[in-house]
């Protein structure tokens, strides 16, 4: 017979991780979909399920030198209204699904759902995010990159439980986002793409570009990031389309029943070079 667990703390929750097999419950707006047979019928639960969304100690949102760090258990919706919170995550997520929706999903769960399509995902590793992964008596860190292993898998043992993302303070001048879906924000995408850039002292300081929804993970390039810093405008005009043909080597996008394959690269390239050109011809420092 399953049972479900509501514990008081985090150190209560993770003894129960570790004692049995169990499913943990966050928002469940992943998880109530996985586990639905029928519809108009309840979800059937395999195993124990622990519910946390409800625990402070995995809802704080801090900000130091350092890191933003978020607690796991932070709604989409809360991660909008929170003051902290930089304005590109904050358009972010006003992009994903509908109001009811944010009000329930939590980030970790959005991550823990390795979903090659899941909206906050480009933004994450276009920050080089780090999880802070807890289990009875242990504690580790793994970057984001290294966490999702593929669609719906992740570097997490049965015992462990995600409970805070730390985000690399950055000084970015400015981003682009744009998600593409047959509707805007309730349908999932099509593909998506997010760039930061810092330009200062007429070049390229900093650059940073990722792909959604078109592949078994998030596609992004630190070694094409590296060639274009240091670079001025006129330069990287000038390999725009060198820049545009190594990422057409590395985008291998998935076919489904939203868009095909070539579609999904066509119009990743098209999203890119949107980028690139907008931040080639921007005013700054002109």
């Amino acid at each position: 017979m399953v049972e479900a667990f509501v514990p008081k703390s985090k150190n209560e929750a993770l003894r129960f991780l570790n004692d049995r097999k169990c499913i943990i419950l966050a928002g469940g707006t992943d998880l109530m979909v996985k586990t639905k047979k029928w519809p108009g019928c309840l979800p059937e639960f395999d195993s124990d399920v622990v519910f946390i969304r409800h625990l402070q100690e995995l809802k704080n949102i801090k900000i130091d030198e350092k890191y933003i760090s978020i607690g796991a258990a932070c709604t989409l919706t809360e991660l909008e209204e929170n003051i902290l919170m930089p304005r590109y995550f904050k358009e972010v997520i006003l992009s994903i699904a509908s109001p009811a929706i944010r009000n329930v999903a939590t980030i970790g769960g959005n991550i823990c759902n390795a979903s090659p399509s899941a909206d906050i995902l480009p933004l994450l590793y276009a920050l080089d995010s780090i999880l802070i992964i807890e289990s009875k008596g242990c504690r580790r860190e793994i970057e984001l990159k290294d966490f999702i292993l593929g669609p719906g898998k992740k570097d997490l043992r049965i015992e462990e439980l995600l409970v805070e993302i730390r985000i690399p303070v950055n000084s970015f001048t400015s981003f682009h986002y744009k998600k593409v879906g047959t509707r805007k924000s309730t349908d999932v995408a099509k593909a998506s793409f997010i760039g930061f850039y810092t330009f200062e002292d007429e070049n390229f300081k900093e650059i940073r570009m990722a792909f959604g929804a078109v592949g078994p993970t998030i596609v992004r390039s630190k070694d094409l990031e590296q060639r274009i810093k240091g670079l001025n405008k006129e330069e990287l005009s000038n390999i725009l389309e060198d820049i545009k043909a190594e990422y057409f080597k590395l985008i291998v996008p998935m076919e489904d029943e939203r868009s095909t394959a070539e579609y999904r690269k066509g119009l990743c390239l098209v999203l890119l070079e949107e980028f690139l050109r907008k931040i080639c011809n921007s005013s700054e420092n002109q």
